[in-house]
């Protein structure tokens, strides 16, 4: 099995601040301090051996600092030589098609033969779309018409498009790819309802997702996303997911993590939920996530509750024996740790992940990634 580790910089100390409007002084803990510090976690990726470093896209909140993935990973590949890096994920509807298709192309270079991993999505939170100018009711039209534009860009010498949001004259993407006419071919895509679901089936897209939910429900999802494509003569998808990872010797020390684990849920609803954020409602294709804001009382400690079962927080033995689980069940193919959130101190995730990378990355990557049966669904059965 392929393992990656998400590289992102969450201030979590701020949130206090944030939560109570007190913009008249400065972070307890300055976002530059922040970032080197995760710029060190970052160091240890490649030598400890894992397999790709992977950015996200955000703005404005201190949950997770990386307003560009692109500029992040060419940073990353310079600083290394042997791991490929992801994305999870490029926020399709922030931006313009053929700016993107000519970064991905850059960054494919940059790589010197190594892969970019694209995943994206359509975004969430209503502050960032705001300030941003990108009208969030339309996130669909905007987010199939990039993909759909880059992927007609991908390997093309000239291309045009004519899609609901972007008219694109006879165009062509310099620099042209290393990986040319294979650098969109297997986005994954991230998606939570079941319309989003059979969007991105009928669009040729895979799975991608943040893993909230506990194993039985991780699968209801992927056997959903399975069944709609079998229904379209697609072959069954084996998902990218990222799960939160604490590693320690005994599960006593290792139950810290959850406290840490506890701190990112509570942060995640901070910025999605409720800070700086009207609502969702009346905006059209958010209705669950008007639900979710309605009902998120507790949210932190329910997610702990729930997911005990699915997140690699533990020794390292009580984490292999997760990850076999969750494998069978959703024909995992590619994982992503995160490794420092919640306001967790640096020595402490650098810790854990030297624990994991001697004592859980070799079983990893011994792990066979077949499709099990559990995750075809019943359309496919």
């Amino acid at each position: 099995m392929h393992c990656g580790v998400m590289v992102t910089g969450y201030n979590q100390s701020d949130w206090p601040r944030l939560m109570a409007g007190d913009y008249e002084r400065a972070p307890d803990v300055a976002d530059y301090l922040n970032m080197e510090q995760t710029l060190s976690m970052g160091e240890l990726v490649e030598p400890l051996g894992f397999d790709s470093i992977w950015a996200t896209e955000h703005y404005g909140s201190a949950y997770s600092m990386q307003p560009n993935p692109l500029q992040w990973l060419a940073y990353w590949a310079g600083r290394t030589t042997r791991v490929d890096v992801g994305t999870a994920v490029i926020v399709a509807p922030w931006w313009n098609p053929v700016r993107l298709a000519s970064e991905i192309n850059m960054l494919d270079i940059l790589l010197r033969g190594r892969r970019l991993h694209l995943g994206i999505g359509r975004g969430v939170a209503p502050h960032e779309y705001a300030s941003l100018g990108i009208p969030i009711e339309e996130s669909h039209a905007y987010f199939y018409d990039v993909v759909n534009a880059i992927r007609a860009s991908d390997g093309s010498e000239r291309f045009t498009f004519d899609g609901k949001v972007f008219t694109i004259p006879p165009t062509t993407i310099r620099p042209q790819a290393r990986h040319k006419g294979e650098v969109t071919t297997n986005i994954k895509a991230a998606f939570t309802t079941e319309t989003s679901a059979r969007l991105a089936a009928e669009n040729g897209l895979g799975q991608m997702f943040v893993a909230n939910d506990d194993l039985e429900a991780m699968t209801v999802k992927v056997q959903r996303f399975n069944a709609i494509r079998s229904e379209l003569d697609l072959p069954p998808d084996q998902p990218t997911t990222l799960l939160w990872m604490y590693c320690a010797e005994t599960s006593a020390e290792a139950e810290e993590g959850w406290d840490y684990f506890r701190a990112q849920q509570l942060a995640a609803q901070h910025h999605y939920f409720e800070w700086n954020n009207p609502g969702f409602g009346g905006i059209k294709g958010y209705e669950d996530y008007l639900k979710t804001q309605a009902s998120d009382a507790g949210l932190a400690e329910t997610a702990v509750a729930g997911q005990r079962n699915t997140q690699p927080i533990g020794t390292p033995d009580e984490i292999i024996d997760k990850l076999t689980s969750i494998q069978w069940a959703i024909s995992l193919e590619t994982l992503v740790i995160h490794v420092f959130y919640g306001g967790m101190p640096k020595e402490k995730a650098e810790k854990s992940l030297r624990l994991f990378a001697e004592k859980v990355l070799p079983a990893v990557h011994a792990m066979p990634t077949p499709i099990n049966p559990a995750s075809l669904g019943r359309a496919a059965g």
